[in-house]
């Protein structure tokens, strides 16, 4: 007896089919919880009966239960970063160097939020808008940290650009060909990269602000002498 020909859905096919969002999707397939395949061409397709078995599981109430979900993908995202941080500690770095304990611990929790609010941008597309805020006001806050601590705009940027770079790893992680994306990676990507402009934009927008009020304070005072 002949083997049942596989019908192979996409990425985007099923998680329409499971009701969930395709970063979500993406990110159990990455980690092992849902079985996919690659094409040569680098992009995910999923077994139509594998995907039947999985809802049929899920029925039973425990299939959902064991896989991740959002808090879970931030934990994997936190988990990388934090041991490429053990790896390579930019404990040489003017902007690390420059925090005491609880500078440190108050950029830990900034940092959680990035990811948390990263995650929840991809995955919940109607919260936009009031995600586009909160990454507005924490790239305020993380300007507000390092103007505490007198450290510069460049090093702040490059403290955000180290953590954007290892958040954008984790979130996009099992992608071992770099070349090839498929339509929903390209989305992610995208989807994050907005995201974390508009944190930093936010950011460099509190330090110019900052800077032109201290220079309308300096004119103030010697046109007053």
């Amino acid at each position: 007896m002949k083997d049942k020909p596989r019908r192979w859905v996409t990425l985007s096919a099923a998680a329409k089919l499971l009701g969930v969002h395709p970063a979500t999707l993406r990110h159990w397939a990455d980690t092992g919880q849902v079985p996919s395949y690659r094409t040569p061409g680098g992009h995910r397709r999923f077994d139509a009966d594998d995907l039947h078995t999985f809802l049929l599981n899920a029925s039973t109430g425990t299939a959902l239960q064991a896989l991740p979900s959002d808090e879970s993908m931030i934990e994997s995202a936190l988990v990388q970063t934090r041991a490429e941080l053990r790896r390579s500690p930019p404990s040489q770095d003017a902007w690390f160097s420059a925090f005491d304990d609880a500078g440190r611990e108050r950029q830990r929790t900034l940092g959680r939020n990035l990811f948390e609010y990263t995650v929840q941008y991809v995955t919940r597309p109607q919260r936009r808008p009031e995600l586009f805020q909160k990454g507005w006001q924490l790239g305020t806050a993380y300007a507000e940290g390092s103007l505490r601590y007198n450290i510069s705009l460049l090093d702040t940027v490059r403290a955000f650009q180290y953590f954007r770079h290892n958040l954008v790893q984790a979130l996009t992680a099992g992608d071992e060909d770099k070349t090839n994306f498929d339509s929903e990676d390209m989305r992610l990507r995208q989807d994050i990269d907005d995201y974390l402009n508009e944190v930093l934009f936010g950011l460099i927008d509190a330090y110019e602000q900052k800077i032109l009020g201290t220079a309308l304070m300096a004119r103030h005072e010697e046109s007053e002498s």
